[in-house]
């Protein structure tokens, strides 16, 4: 076991600033939710890998507390697709920012958090120190 706060949980770049691969643990469906009572067939779904996503690089990441001020939000990220890994536990996600929804902050923190990723210190979960 792992005392990292974000345990087994990937944030890789890709050819584009506006898309990252990111491994999380698999979530439940909006099916699965309302099968076992957590969510009420018309309630609105939150997906959680982009709930994971947006803490991730806000705490995990810049080691900031994910607010309504922070300056990329739920509504900015998509899933584009994604693919099982191993035994299910993990699926790995692609996520596009879209960066026409976002302000200028988010801009800036969008070329901060490609940066990071391209960086020699970057591990695919933490960022090395000097």
């Amino acid at each position: 076991m792992s005392n990292k706060p974000f345990h087994r949980i990937f944030l890789q770049p890709t050819q584009s600033r506006l898309f990252f691969s990111f491994v999380t643990y698999t979530p439940q469906t909006r099916e699965q939710m309302i099968s076992c009572g957590d969510l009420r067939d018309g309630e609105e779904y939150i997906n959680q890998v982009i709930c994971d996503f947006l803490l991730f690089i806000a705490e995990g990441v810049f080691d900031l507390r994910f607010t309504s001020e922070f300056p990329i939000q739920y509504d900015d990220v998509m899933i584009v697709c994604s693919r099982q890994r191993g035994r299910g536990v993990q699926h790995e996600y692609l996520l596009g920012v879209q960066a026409e929804r976002l302000t200028h902050s988010g801009l800036d923190l969008l070329d901060r958090l490609s940066n990071l990723l391209l960086s020699p210190k970057w591990t695919g979960s933490i960022k090395t120190r000097d």
